[in-house]
């Protein structure tokens, strides 16, 4: 029996696939990011779009995102970069959340135009 050859289809869509990946390390804003801040960035900014900002505490103890020493040497490392800030909360001021900063919607909004070109 012999093997099916993938469909052209396929190829292609993993070939784009692979151009995306590439052009991601491409961006401005990739020298300052790792995968791991990558991670932990879009984490942030998923919460924050939802409008639930996380809680520096909560974000600690997001075991998939590492130990809390990890993650706390991460998000000051985002904040370093200027990707985060901390905002207190009005009713208890001992809350801090990590908030996006423009700085970071600027780099969700360059992988999302890589994201628009790979998928033409």
């Amino acid at each position: 029996m012999t093997p099916r050859t993938p469909k052209k289809e396929l190829i292609a869509l993993y070939l784009r696939f692979r151009s995306l990946l590439d052009s991601l390390k491409d961006l401005p804003s990739a020298a300052a990011m790792t995968p791991e801040l990558d991670t932990l960035l879009a984490v942030i900014g998923n919460a924050w779009q939802a409008g639930k900002p996380y809680p520096v505490r909560k974000l600690l103890i997001l075991e998939e995102l590492g130990s809390p020493a990890t993650i706390h040497k991460r998000i000051h490392q985002l904040k370093d970069a200027g990707f985060v800030n901390f905002e207190t909360l009005e009713r208890d001021s001992r809350v801090r959340l990590v908030v996006p900063t423009e700085q970071a919607l600027r780099h969700f909004a360059e992988h999302a135009k890589v994201i628009q070109q790979a998928a033409r």
